[in-house]
């Protein structure tokens, strides 16, 4: 599994399923169990283990509904005029769905030991999909946000949270893992997306919104985008094994990082100003930062050289390998 691996903490509310509810079909004799309900509280369960639970009953009318097969369990928890759905198959899978006040909410799960879990409340929509063995999507949106966290492949994550604003995780491929969390109210948009083993991480952690995008792509690169707050933009995209890159803004900044090959690449955007740092290859480094609001600094390497350059500080390159280090900025540049 990626070294960093973010598990959401949600207030999923506690759904039981067992043959004492209000209404029970116990022991039937199909592998598969349904149940969709409006104001009651009904759970089912197969003599294989397959089971449903359908709660309504709370603040009816409501909509919970949820589909099981193969040993899965659905669990579906609907309360003050809101949606649920869920559906699992597979041995342990596993499929939780919880809307509040007016909430709407979705997970699957399909394979051994899969697992969705989403929670929405106050007018927002969460949807969680997992597909794969061993693997978990979590969605969980607030404040009239959206949360999307979807997983295909063996031993992924993909964990989604939006208080406000929209957040889209993706995971695909083998021990991927993708989070993107707006932790505050106040919008902005987070998508974090990994493939074929990479981590991808996409933040807003301060009010004033913003945008952040992390994409990641083969085994061990990561991408992290975080807006600081005070909106702004933050873009990093990460390539090929071992390649790490980090992009950061804040007070409306905009700050992009790319970075492949395994190449080490960080760009800070600190005021409403613009940084952008490249770097290809094993061993290379770009980094850039900018602090005065109006500001562009520029940094590029290759073949293993370092770039670095800031709008306070003389720059520094550092050429290998017959490689490429430039830099661009208020503070001078070098190549």
């Amino acid at each position: 599994m990626p070294t960093r691996i973010v598990q959401m903490v949600v207030a999923i509310a506690v759904l039981v399923l067992a043959l004492t509810m209000t209404r029970t079909d116990a022991f039937a004799h199909s592998d598969k169990e349904s149940c969709s309900e409006t104001s009651a509280n009904v759970g089912k369960m197969n003599a294989d283990g397959t089971g449903v639970s359908c709660d309504a009953e709370t603040g009816a009318p409501n909509k919970a509904t949820a589909k099981a097969s193969d040993l899965g369990t659905a669990l579906s928890d609907a309360e003050d005029g809101s949606t649920a759905k869920s559906s699992a198959s597979g041995e342990d899978a596993d499929a939780q769905a919880s809307a509040l006040s007016g909430g709407n909410s979705q997970a699957s799960a399909k394979g051994t030991d899969a697992q969705a879990f989403t929670v929405s409340q106050d007018d927002s929509m969460g949807v969680s999909s997992a597909s794969g063995d061993d693997c978990n999507a979590s969605a969980s949106a607030g404040d009239g946000g959206s949360a999307k966290a979807s997983v295909k492949g063996k031993e992924s994550v993909a964990t989604s949270q939006a208080l406000g604003g929209t957040s889209d995780a993706t995971a695909k491929g083998d021990d991927s893992a993708a989070i993107a969390l707006i932790e505050v109210s106040g919008g902005g948009t987070v998508t974090s997306t990994a493939k074929g083993g990479a981590d991808a991480t996409a933040e807003i952690t301060a009010s004033g919104g913003g945008d952040a995008v992390a994409t990641a792509k083969d085994a061990s690169a990561q991408a992290n985008s975080v807006i600081l707050g005070g909106g702004g933009n933050a873009t990093s995209n990460a390539s090929g094994a071992g390649s790490v890159v980090t992009a950061a803004a804040e007070e409306g900044g905009t700050a992009t990082g790319t970075g492949s090959g395994g190449a080490n690449v960080e760009a800070d955007a600190l005021a409403a100003c613009y940084t952008s740092a490249t770097a290809s290859g094993s061993g290379s480094v770009a980094g850039t930062a900018c602090f005065k609001s109006g500001s562009v600094v520029t940094a590029i390497a290759t073949k293993g050289s370092t770039a670095r350059g800031s709008d306070t500080s003389p720059p520094t390159c550092d050429v290998v390998n017959g490689g490429i280090a430039k830099v661009r900025s208020p503070a001078g540049n070098c190549d």
